[in-house]
C-alpha cells in the first residue's frame, strides 16, 4: 500500500527508510520553490527537465478557441526511484519501472536509479539507457549516487534555514547510514604503543570483534600512534571479522582482491598473531610509511581511536599522505 512520505515513516527495511528521507528534502525544495526541483532534476539527469518543473504564467497566450488575457499553468510530470542501499540493480526490475512510467499518462518522465555506486562504468545500465533511447524515448534515466543527490540539492539556491537544516540533517543521516564515500578520505588513527610488532613488522591490527571502542568506521588509510605522534601510515586493504576457527566474515574490502584471498590472508594473521581468541577483528594493512603527524597539546590520545579527514591533503596513495602529515599537527 502506498504511503504519504512523513518524517515519522514507520518502515522497518532501510531501503524503505532512505527513500523516504530523500523524497522528503525532495518535497521541501519543491514546496519552498519549484524551480529547486527543477535545478536537482537538471544537474542529475538532463539540463532540458528545468524547464518542465514548475508553474508557468503567460500573457496573451492563444488557446484552441480563446485568447485568455493570463494563464497559470504547470506541465505534469512523473518521477520514479528505484533506491539500493547498494550496488545492486536489476534490468528486468527497471525495465518494468520504464513500461509502467511510460503507461503514466503524459508530461515528463524521469527513471533514477539511486545506489551506493563505487563506480560507473560507460557500459553501466547499457540496456536500460538503450531501451529509453528506442523503445521509452518520453522518459529520462539517470544512474545516481547518494553523493550525487546530495550535491545536486546542495548547491541549489536555497536561502531558508528551515531547508538549510534539513539538507545538513539529511547528509549527516546518509552519512551515518554508510551511504557517502567519506571513508576514502578518513583517516583512522589508534593507540598502538602496546603492539608495535603487530602493526610495523605483521601488518596487520587486531581488536576484539565488538562494538563500543573497537566498532571502527571504514576508512581508506591507518595510522599507528604512539609517543605523541603517528608514526606511521598504511592502506587499510580489507577487515575481517574471524569468528572462529572455520567461520570468517568480510567487513569492507578497499583493494580488488578476490574475498576468498582476503579471507585466508585475515586466517593466517590470527593465527600467528591471536590464535585460539574470538571474535577477532583483522585489519589487513598494506606497507607501512613512516611519518610524524604530531599532536602538540598536552598529553597522549585520551581514546583509543580517532579519525582525521585528510581529503585536504588530496592524498594519491598511503606514502604519499605520509610524507604530507609530516608538515601537520594536532591537538
Amino acid at each position: 500500500m502506498a504511503r504519504e512520505i512523513s518524517l515519522f515513516s514507520g518502515y522497518s527495511q532501510k531501503e524503505n527508510r532512505t527513500t523516504n528521507y530523500c523524497l522528503l528534502v525532495l518535497k521541501m525544495m519543491y514546496e519552498e520553490n519549484p524551480k529547486f526541483l527543477g535545478e536537482v532534476l537538471s544537474n542529475l539527469v538532463d539540463a532540458s527537465l528545468g524547464d518542465l518543473v514548475g508553474v508557468r504564467f503567460q500573457q496573451q497566450q492563444k488557446r484552441k478557441s480563446s485568447v485568455p488575457d493570463g494563464l497559470i499553468f504547470q506541465r505534469p510530470f512523473a518521477i520514479y526511484i528505484e533506491t539500493k542501499n547498494f550496488d545492486r540493480f536489476y534490468d528486468e526490475q527497471l525495465g518494468n519501472h520504464l513500461e509502467a512510467l511510460h503507461a503514466d499518462g503524459p508530461g515528463a518522465k524521469v527513471l533514477l536509479a539511486l545506489g551506493k555506486f563505487e563506480a560507473l562504468t560507460d557500459d553501466r545500465f547499457e540496456q536500460i539507457r538503450r531501451l529509453c533511447a528506442t523503445t521509452y524515448q518520453d522518459i529520462y534515466f539517470g544512474a545516481v549516487s547518494f553523493e550525487d543527490l546530495l550535491g545536486a540539492v546542495r548547491d541549489a539556491p536555497t536561502t531558508s534555514k528551515n531547508l538549510s537544516d534539513a539538507i545538513a540533517d539529511f547528509e549527516a543521516c546518509l552519512d551515518e547510514q554508510g551511504l557517502l564515500p567519506r571513508w576514502k578520505t578518513r583517516l583512522d588513527v589508534v593507540n598502538c604503543s602496546g603492539r608495535p610488532r603487530e602493526v610495523i613488522d605483521g601488518g596487520t591490527y587486531l581488536c576484539p570483534a565488538t562494538g563500543g571502542a573497537y566498532n571502527h568506521k571504514r576508512s581508506k588509510f591507518f595510522g599507528a600512534y604512539s609517543q605523541k605522534a603517528v608514526r606511521h601510515v598504511s592502506l587499510i586493504e580489507a577487515v575481517v571479522d574471524v569468528e572462529g576457527p572455520d567461520q570468517a566474515t568480510l567487513k569492507w574490502s578497499n583493494v580488488k582482491r578476490p574475498a576468498s584471498e582476503l579471507l585466508e590472508l585475515a586466517r593466517e594473521r590470527h593465527q600467528q598473531w591471536r590464535e585460539g581468541q574470538y571474535p577477532i577483528r583483522v585489519f589487513i594493512l598494506g606497507e607501512r610509511h613512516h611519518t610524524c603527524f604530531e599532536k602538540t597539546s598536552k598529553g597522549g590520545m585520551q581514546t583509543s581511536k580517532r579519525y582525521f579527514d585528510v581529503g585536504h591533503l588530496e592524498p594519491t596513495n598511503a606514502a604519499d599522505l605520509a610524507e604530507k602529515l609530516v608538515r601537520e599537527k594536532w591537538e
